[in-house]
């Protein structure tokens, strides 16, 4: 699909290196176990179908990644590069990933903002999306 001279399509394993150089340069996306090119691979393959890069002139604008569990869905690494931000990018990967998660059988689809990451927090909220107030999320690193 061609957007405003950017091409969304799924996302390639050959795709992770400028998948996660543009990650890594955005402040409030935060990269930790599970995201090296190992795990995104992993991730890709499970979730062939959810998994979205935004390409202009041979390099990636924006990125997410959407993970189905068989039962939940699940957004994370919604970017979009700094000089493309604010011009509907944002809103069209995330549009398409939930409708992605949907076609996979996902009846509610779920993420994960960091608290100080006010920017993102106006972003989904903006989108219809509701902060949980009742959950907390735990977490543990595997040995």
């Amino acid at each position: 699909m061609r957007i405003k001279e950017c091409i969304l399509d799924t996302a390639l394993i050959d795709d992770i290196d400028m998948m996660r150089k543009l990650w890594e340069s955005l402040p409030g996306l935060g990269l930790g176990p599970g995201d090296d090119k190992t795990a995104i691979i992993s991730f890709i393959r499970r979730n062939p179908h959810t998994c979205l890069v935004l390409r202009k002139d041979g390099q990636i604008i924006g990125t997410v990644l959407g993970g189905f569990d068989g039962r939940r869905g699940y957004v994370y690494h919604l970017a979009v590069r700094q000089d493309y931000q604010h011009n509907g990018y944002g809103t069209l990967l995330l549009e398409n990933v939930v409708q992605a998660l949907k076609n996979e059988g996902a009846g509610k689809v779920h993420l994960l903002v960091y608290r100080n990451n006010t920017s993102a927090q106006s972003f989904y909220t903006a989108r219809g999306w509701h902060l949980r107030d009742d959950i907390n999320i735990f977490s543990r690193v595997s040995d």
